[in-house]
């Protein structure tokens, strides 16, 4: 089996940086995911406060959702990466 022009030779740098560049997207997403639960608190108590309307939790999911796609891109791009390079070190 030939490998792909567009990979990289396999070296053990290549995976670490795999895996650094994973991890990193990974700790950067769950810093988002508890910057949206402090959120979503904060505006439920909010909305009990002021008595706004339910949406409220609804528009800041949509905003979550807007503003972090990319570093959600990107932890999906890296697990990507990492699991064909562990599958192509597995090969070898």
């Amino acid at each position: 089996m030939k490998p792909t022009p567009h990979l990289s030779p396999l070296t053990a740098a290549t995976l670490a940086t795999a895996v650094e560049a994973h991890r990193r997207a990974r700790r950067v997403v769950l810093g988002h995911f508890f910057f949206f639960l402090v959120c979503c608190i904060a505006a439920l108590l909010l909305r009990r406060a002021f008595k706004f309307p339910p949406q409220l939790t609804w528009v800041l999911l949509a905003v979550f959702g807007l503003v972090f796609s990319a570093d959600l891109a990107r932890l999906a791009y890296h697990n990507y990466k990492l699991q064909r390079l562990r599958a192509a070190s597995a090969e070898v």
